[in-house]
């Protein structure tokens, strides 16, 4: 399968989470903000390595977001890493995930897969059924860029209100 669209999403990503350092003068809240992306996207996209290994396997695909959700395993993740150690992690899990889905012939598209997702609130949405090239793509399109414009935009309004002394 074609990866190109997935890895500029996750290298715009890397990018946004790059120009955020250690030393970046954020809030609290935006602090916040950017450990929790980048600790769900890690644990997300081990979810979707292993959901990928089904698909080259032939075994059926279902993909659970419920541990990439849940505030005890993000809160591990923030509390044992540092900014740099997460953004690497990110790196990582993406290159896996982009290696297997490569390694995919085209008709791998095709696989049917089970979606369970859960909301931020911890509310369980109706299961769904879409294809694996259906998810890949919204995952290269719709999630991995939502998540790079909210780090950005905790970067920019960081730079503001650095230049503004306050």
């Amino acid at each position: 399968m074609d990866t190109t669209a997935l890895r500029t999403a996750y290298d715009d990503l890397l990018a946004a989470a790059e120009a955020i350092g250690a030393t970046t003068p954020l809030t609290a809240d935006a602090r916040s903000a950017v450990d929790w992306t980048l600790s769900h996207v890690a644990l997300s996209d081990r979810l979707l390595t292993a959901a990928a290994r089904d698909v080259l396997s032939g075994r059926p695909v279902t993909v659970d977001n419920r541990d990439a959700m849940d505030e005890a395993a993000i809160a591990s993740l923030i509390g044992s890493t540092t900014h740099a150690q997460r953004v690497d992690l990110v790196r990582r899990h993406a290159a896996r995930l982009s290696a297997l889905v490569e390694e995919m012939p085209g008709e791998a598209a095709a696989t049917p897969a089970r979606i369970r997702l859960v909301g931020r609130d911890g509310r369980a949405h109706p299961d769904q059924r879409i294809t694996w090239g259906e998810l890949i793509r919204l995952r290269a399109e719709e999630h991995v860029p939502g998540h790079a414009a909210r780090l950005r935009a905790l970067a920019a309004a960081a730079a503001v209100q650095e230049r503004s002394g306050s």
